[in-house]
């Protein structure tokens, strides 16, 4: 009888990085910049990958590379057996100093400067080779969580799987946003009723199939008897933003909400809903249970934590 380590001697666990990268990245030319290797290098590993599981793995497409089934099972088991072979070799003597690991975070865009531009500052003073990535929020960050595309999210719902784990950042006071010419700047007292005749802009929520998601805003204004005309959703903030200080549209957002510096004068808030219960958003901190051993999973979960409770009540 074949022993496992017997098999596993012949396979070269080098590859499974490569792999693990590949299906993150579905381009041989990006997966290759990510592990600082030449694409023909990385067109070899791909090979050898295809000679190990006696699978294509990938088939080209216009858009990129698209996993086999088999390597989507593969994709599946991939992140818990790289967080393992991690906790092994390098937790029990983590440093911020020598960490050269890849972050991924996602969370709300209007949250973004105030948040990660403060994070990406704090890491680089302490672990200079971490490298972080940012992505928009989605309804549900659940699947994305789960299969290591992303170690974090910062999201308004706590799921109540047991396999995540969620930290409240405390809760979010909104405010309404305009520019300084606005209509509405003109008024001595400005009511809620006031900003619902204007029409409103926000930024879209990435779709998960199958995630059902209500903005809290609106279930917020629901209960005072309020609904939205919202006249356009983008996913581009700079969009958002060239509309809001050209036109009389609106924007609810966090009252800490910063924009781009070239617009940080021309923009102000004209209404803040009362901080009470009911009128705020809770922020959860979002991490999947294969990531709680893990110390540099910690000590950036520590980091976001400090970099948000400063702008979030408790």
């Amino acid at each position: 009888m074949v022993l496992l380590e017997q098999k596993l001697a012949r396979m070269d666990l080098n590859l499974l990085v490569s792999l693990s990268v590949l299906l993150k990245e579905k381009n041989v030319t990006r997966a290759a910049e990510r592990l600082f290797l030449s694409q023909s290098a990385m067109s070899r590993t791909l090979q050898r990958l295809r000679d190990l599981f006696d699978d294509p793995l990938f088939y080209r497409t216009a858009s990129g590379i698209v996993p086999t089934e088999k390597a989507q099972r593969i994709e599946a088991l991939l992140p818990d057996i790289l967080q393992k072979l991690e906790s092994i070799l390098h937790d029990d003597d983590f440093s911020p100093v020598t960490c050269d690991k890849h972050f991924s975070i996602s969370l709300p865009s209007l949250t973004s400067l105030a948040i990660f531009l403060p994070l990406v500052q704090a890491v680089n003073i302490e672990a200079p080779a971490v490298k972080l990535s940012e992505y928009s929020a989605k309804m549900s960050s659940k699947k994305s969580l789960e299969s290591g595309f992303l170690d974090f999210a910062i999201h308004v719902e706590k799921p109540t799987d047991n396999a995540f784990i969620a930290t409240s950042l405390g809760k979010l006071s909104l405010s309404i946003f305009a520019r300084k010419t606005h209509p509405l700047t003109a008024q001595n007292e400005v009511e809620l009723a006031d900003c619902l005749s204007y029409r409103f802009i926000e930024l879209n929520v990435n779709e998960d199939t199958g995630a059902i998601f209500t903005n809290p805003i609106d279930s917020i204004l629901l209960k005072q008897g309020f609904k939205r005309d919202i006249q356009l959703k983008t996913s581009q903030l700079s969009i958002l933003i060239e509309l809001l200080n050209s036109s009389d549209t609106l924007l609810i957002a966090p009252s800490f909400f910063i924009p781009p510096t070239t617009h940080k004068e021309k923009l102000v808030s004209i209404y803040q809903f009362e901080q009470t219960e009911s009128n705020m958003v809770e922020l959860f901190l979002l991490q999947h249970q294969r990531t709680v051993n893990s110390a540099a999973h910690q000590w950036l979960r520590d980091k976001v934590l400090q970099q948000t409770l400063q702008f979030i009540t408790c």
